[in-house]
């Protein structure tokens, strides 16, 4: 490892301990399983295991290698957090506090200036109280919110008197206060005493208690140029392995069912020599296992969760980037930020989480009673909103960006109701709304307007007990639960069965089906009677992919065209309007292609999704030759004139010039 992540063997050691199980904390994960067969999910990170850095590989997220970072981002939904963004939200904390901006740094482009003078602290308050602010970060991963030792994104070693972290500030706090060494090491202690964090993974969190360890040694070399004494050791590992703890923070309990294991000594004994394999012959865990912390201030143990699921101990602040989502290999993958968000509030006063924005535009797959709940509460705010995440995380594209956003239980903010990220939208969207038009999502038929008619399971009987290959499986050919949908794959289940490229030479009536197959448009015949189509089937209308781009204001739509009676549509694609003439069909076409149209359906188009609903505020407009918009001029007058239809003014029609990208 690179000098500045070195630690001694047997302070290594010392920072193994799970105080809630009295054994040692374990893997978490399957990742060292590949080089040796023996380390699971379940197994313990021994003195032995965690040594051997050259062969397990336990080291910091910026020294693996881009494939190792991206399995745990898209396994483990790990995405850590660059110093440069820990920076801006532990500002922000402080800035609830101290009650001003900028207490210990300014921040500019990803970079910050340490303020030179001595930290003033604000009325009613002294350095002592700054100290013992409980703070936490959730899922810590390997602490960046806490200690700032190295740049999570370069590796670069963080000098002391430049560092950011919460416990950072603590310390600097306390060597421009404290009068002599032994009152530096008492609030130093305090400090720590009141600086907290649980994390899922195990390589991570032995990685945090590395970190906060090593934090210890470096400030008390730089401010008093000596090295650590054993009781020194003894203490600060003794509070490290309490505060920073091993948890699942959905289920509050051990990652972990029941399992067999080695028994793993006191914290203390690897020093006195003795010895640490010794098996435990009753080493099964019992499910659930309670989470244990330690109540400094009253010197007990207490539960971190009580009966009720209520936090006994309540803390100041909590700060985190929560994991995302369950699993990351799969488009079907479940949100889990919401419930890390809600365990937050219940047991900090003040929460400031970056999470996924999908929520504040009541898209995405979190639960809409949460959404709207989220919206509708008076404690909760946003302070930032990036639109695209790779201004944060460079690597990796969350689909509606990301945000950052503030809970205090204490005080009360105006209510988000419908989230807009730019004050021109706000005013744009209040002219479009106040004119009382319906909406084009009234005229806009789903994705899964299209389905399969009872006729084709009489006439094919055993196609629902056919099967096909997929990446080396057999699945069946029509997913049970959803044997009529015509998925966006059921060209290529079904070419040459029932649907045709060229028309079958038969006496039956047959209809074209667009859809995708080999990764292109194309259409399709299938007999008429095979298929239940909507309304819109026996007329013009506008076919418009169900799902394109990432939900970036502006963005193009993926080739809308207009789509001829009796032609229908795979779930690839979702269909506007019930035309009667072509000439209102093309007309339609020239609207959805307006930077007005888009403009007005980036307010809840957030993601690649599509759906009948984003179009909620998008209005319709009469497009036949009667209608007060000429659909005979060029998209650029279109604009023109809808600019004026509405009132809007220069700065919001330059905004919509700007941020809205022309189609042809």
């Amino acid at each position: 490892m690179d000098n500045h992540f070195l630690i001694k063997d047997e302070i290594l050691c010392l920072l193994l301990k799970d105080m809630s199980t009295k054994k040692n904390i374990i893997f978490a994960t399957d990742d060292y399983n590949d080089l040796d067969k023996k380390i699971s999910f379940k197994s313990n990170m021994t003195k032995n295991l965690v040594l051997d850095y050259k062969k397990y590989i336990i080291r910091p997220r910026v020294m693996r290698t881009s494939d190792e970072k991206s399995k745990r981002t898209r396994d483990k939904a790990e995405v850590f957090t660059p110093s440069w963004l820990c920076n801006y939200m532990n500002n922000q904390l402080d800035e609830e506090w101290f009650g001003r901006k900028n207490v210990f740094n300014e921040s500019t482009n990803e970079k910050w200036t340490i303020k030179k003078n001595n930290i003033k602290f604000p009325k009613n308050n002294t350095w002592k109280d700054y100290i013992k602010l409980k703070k936490i970060e959730i899922t810590c991963g390997e602490a960046p919110y806490l200690v700032s030792r190295y740049d999570t994104t370069t590796g670069e070693y963080i000098n002391v008197k430049n560092r950011i972290g919460i416990l950072d500030r603590k310390l600097r706090v306390i060597n421009e206060n404290a009068k002599n060494i032994n009152e530096w090491k008492k609030w130093v202690f305090e400090a720590y005493k009141n600086t907290y964090g649980y994390e899922y993974q195990g390589d991570n969190l032995l990685i945090a208690r590395v970190n906060m360890y090593l934090t210890f040694e470096e400030y008390l070399d730089e401010i008093w140029n000596k090295e650590p004494t054993e009781e020194d050791i003894k203490n600060i590992t003794k509070i490290i392995n309490w505060n920073i703890w091993q948890m699942d923070g959905i289920t509050y309990s051990i990652p972990r069912g029941k399992e067999k294991t080695y028994y793993e000594q006191s914290i203390f004994d690897f020093l006195n020599g003795q010895d640490e394999d010794k098996k435990d012959k009753d080493n099964e865990i019992e499910e659930p296992v309670d989470i244990k912390i330690y109540d400094w201030e009253k010197n007990k143990i207490i539960k971190f969760i009580n009966v009720k699921e209520q936090s006994i101990m309540n803390f100041d602040f909590c700060i985190g980037n929560p994991p995302y989502q369950e699993n990351m290999k799969n488009t079907s993958d479940s949100p889990i930020y919401n419930y890390f968000m809600d365990s937050a509030y219940l047991n900090a006063d003040k929460t400031l989480l970056i999470t996924p924005a999908r929520f504040l535009f009541n898209a995405g797959k979190t639960p809409k009673k949460w959404n709207e709940k989220m919206l509708n509460d008076v404690h909760f705010k946003v302070l930032k909103y990036y639109e695209s995440s790779k201004n944060v995380f460079k690597d990796t594209d969350i689909k509606g960006g990301v945000s950052i956003h503030y809970y205090n239980k204490k005080e009360e903010y105006d209510r988000i109701g419908v989230f807009i990220s730019f004050d021109e939208m706000i005013s744009i969207k209040n002219k479009v709304l106040n004119y009382k038009q319906l909406p084009l999502s009234s005229i806009v038929y789903s994705a899964e307007s299209y389905r399969f008619n009872q006729k084709l399971f009489i006439d094919y009987p055993d196609i629902l007990s056919k099967t096909y290959e997929e990446n080396g499986e057999i699945k069946p050919l029509l997913s049970k639960g959803h044997e009529k949908d015509l998925v966006s794959n059921i060209f290529e289940k079904l070419d040459n069965i029932i649907f045709f490229e060229k028309k079958p030479d038969e006496e039956f009536e047959y209809v074209k089906i667009l859809g995708r197959l080999n990764n292109s448009r194309c259409y399709r015949w299938i007999r008429k009677d095979y298929i239940n189509g909507s309304e819109n089937f026996y007329n013009y209308k506008v076919f418009v992919p169900s799902a394109n781009g990432t939900g970036a204001i502006g963005e193009v739509l993926t080739k809308p065209i207009v789509g001829d009676p009796f032609v229908g549509h795979t779930q690839t694609f979702i269909s506007l309007g019930n035309f009667i003439t072509k000439e209102e069909g093309d007309a339609a076409l020239k609207y959805i292609k307006s930077k007005f149209c888009r403009m007005m359906l980036s307010y809840l188009k957030v993601t690649q999704n599509n759906k009948k609903e984003t179009w909620k505020y998008v209005p319709t407009q009469d497009f036949t030759k009667n209608s007060d918009i000429d659909w005979s001029k060029s998209i650029k007058e279109i604009d023109k004139e809808l600019y004026k239809k509405y009132g809007l003014t220069k700065k919001e029609i330059d905004f919509i010039e700007k941020n809205i990208k022309e189609m042809e």
